[in-house]
């Protein structure tokens, strides 16, 4: 039997950080590499100072023709000169060697201006990248320093003198960041206040039986960006988990006919009971592929779309229905928003269209019920103890299913559970998951016809 592993992804977060942009005028210059023929006729010419034509045409096995394109090319770039019959370096040529950091290797040094909008979080005063996703209500906002708003622009130049090369690697993402190098600052200019996206692992250590954000993007300058990685993980614990529920387990077999996380759902204490279950991921059952960590993640996700992409093609309106959890840490990652376009793809793919369904607990809190409003057509609060409290559902059109139970661990939940793709047992998700007869369901919101299968929208990322 495998060993389960002592440290696992379960969640995603998005942290939106308060920043502040700034415009670089600069200029840099950037290391080019030879023509390797170009190269070893100046290092020829260095070494000799100057040299027969007809001898270097013998030394490199050309034919007159061919030394004659050479030198002719390196001539119209000032690079030789021709003598008589001999051929020796041109002034520029020399200067190559002047300037290399390596004896004897020609040095071509390329000098261009550069107009950055660089973007600097409000928390550590760091460079932070600019994010191409929009900021949204339902992300984890990190709290900004009052006093990081005066931060003036002769801060923001020698920030950006002295982590250029963090800035060419890991912001700019250069290709070829090595060879470029920070020549002058001419000016710096403040801009727009507005947030960007910091994005995090949420992940389940079973040493200390705890989970914790991890910032994996920031771990090549992981001692620059301390304050704003202590910050947004301070701002991650001030979050709620969900709610326990005693009938937890036995809904959870009902919906899945799967037993094997009844010892942990029980008991979510219990480091024994959780290494058990982990253990058992790998072993998947007729119509039941168990899983860990949220809907979203890779690993689960993968294994849920391929099941979507089976359908027949038909005008039917296909009803996505995600059932979340209560407390105040479930879908805290713009992957919640990418995850229905994605589904919403493949069934148009399959010629259907898509109208999604937030399904909330009773006791969901009132402050968090619309946050994901902009992401789902509908959205609708179950009858006071329909479900557990702490039960996750994605249902697709009777399908395909995804259910978590999400358990405590600390102040946090863990979601685990699986894919289930069994006719009868679909059929009662969604009957638990459609307004029947039983009183109690309210609809919090409905988005208009016309706007009903339209693509997840965010808001902006300024401010």
């Amino acid at each position: 039997m495998s060993e389960a592993p002592d440290r696992i992804i379960v969640d995603m977060i998005d942290f939106q950080v308060s920043c502040r942009r700034f415009t670089v005028r600069a200029t840099i210059t950037r290391d080019r590499q030879l023509p390797v023929v170009d190269e070893f006729v100046l290092r020829l010419l260095a070494i000799l100072d100057r040299m027969a034509v007809s001898r270097m045409r013998a030394w490199f096995g050309f034919t007159t023709s061919e030394m004659q394109t050479v030198l002719t090319d390196m001539g119209r770039r000032n690079l030789v000169e021709i003598v008589n019959d001999d051929v020796q370096l041109a002034p520029a040529g020399r200067e190559l060697f002047r300037s290399s950091s390596t004896s004897g290797v020609p040095h071509v040094v390329e000098t261009s201006p550069i107009i950055e909008n660089v973007w600097y979080d409000l928390v550590s005063r760091n460079m932070v990248p600019r994010s191409r996703a929009r900021s949204a209500d339902y992300l984890v906002k990190v709290a900004e320093l009052p006093e990081a708003r005066d931060m003036p622009e002769a801060f923001a130049r020698a920030a950006f003198e002295e982590n250029f090369r963090d800035y060419a690697r890991r912001i700019r993402r250069f290709p070829d960041p090595d060879a470029v190098n920070l020549y002058s600052v001419s000016d710096v200019e403040g801009g727009i206040y507005g947030y960007q996206i910091l994005r995090a692992d949420l992940v389940l250590d079973m040493d200390r039986l705890r989970v914790r954000p991890t910032f994996t993007d920031l771990n090549d300058s992981a001692a620059n960006y301390n304050k704003l990685t202590v910050a947004a993980s301070d701002a991650w614990h001030l979050q709620v988990g969900a709610d326990t529920a005693s009938n937890a387990a036995a809904e959870f077999e009902r919906m899945t006919g799967d037993s094997r996380f009844a010892d942990v759902i029980n008991n979510p204490d219990s480091t024994d009971a959780w290494r058990e279950a982990l253990v058992s991921l790998p072993l998947e059952g007729a119509e039941f592929i168990a899983s860990t960590g949220a809907p979203y993640l890779p690993r689960n996700f993968d294994r849920l779309i391929a099941m979507v992409g089976d359908f027949e093609a038909s005008d039917q309106v296909c009803e996505v229905v995600w059932l979340r959890p209560n407390g105040a840490t479930w879908g805290r990652s713009l992957k919640v928003g990418e995850s229905l376009a994605s589904i919403g793809h493949a069934l148009r793919n399959a010629g259907k269209r898509m109208r999604t369904t937030l399904v909330m607990p009773r006791s969901t809190h009132k402050t968090v019920r619309q946050n994901h409003k902009r992401l789902f057509d509908r959205g609708i609060l179950l009858p006071q103890g329909h479900l557990p409290a702490n039960m996750e559902i994605l249902l697709v059109a009777g399908k395909v299913a995804l259910v978590n139970v999400h358990l405590p661990v600390g102040s946090h939940s863990v979601p685990v559970g699986g894919i289930v793709f069994n006719t009868k047992r679909l059929a009662r998700m969604s009957e638990r998951l459609t307004s029947s007869h039983v009183e109690g369901w309210e609809q919090v919101w409905d988005a208009p016809t016309s706007q009903t299968n339209s693509e997840p929208i965010e808001q902006s990322s300024h401010r």
